[in-house]
């Protein structure tokens, strides 16, 4: 009894430790890292949003500036955009941290609550 006890704190602190951090953190960041597309966010920051003028860089003055004018809009729409959806993952990367160091904070403790609990058990404190 003694051997299965000792074995599986072995584990526990070991291999489960490395399990529960694979499981707990660095999993659960590439999902949301790959969902939110963070880097590709981040290269692409300042491309235009959606051309809606597809004009010529040749031509009149007129068309010339018009199509600087919906660039540039565009640019700052892209941006807009690709901002709210960089903060939005980079605060819902933060929640995965902060949630994954919690329960790796509870997996750390986790062993020592049967022999808590039957501690309090037997000195009547829940009662």
């Amino acid at each position: 009894m003694v051997m299965i006890i000792w074995l599986q704190l072995r584990w526990w602190y070991s291999a489960g430790w490395q399990w529960a951090w694979q499981r707990a953190i660095t999993d659960r960041m590439r999902r949301y890292i790959e969902y939110f597309s963070i880097f590709t966010l981040i290269q692409t920051l300042f491309a235009p949003f959606k051309q809606t003028f597809t004009g010529q860089s040749g031509g009149s003055i007129s068309d010339m500036f018009r199509g600087f004018v919906d660039r540039s809009i565009s640019r700052v729409i892209g941006f807009l955009v690709r901002s709210v959806v960089l903060i939005a993952g980079l605060v819902c990367l933060l929640f995965v941290l902060i949630t994954g160091f919690l329960f790796l904070a509870v997996w750390a403790v986790m062993p020592l609550s049967l022999p808590v609990s039957l501690f309090l058990i037997m000195t009547g404190a829940g009662l």
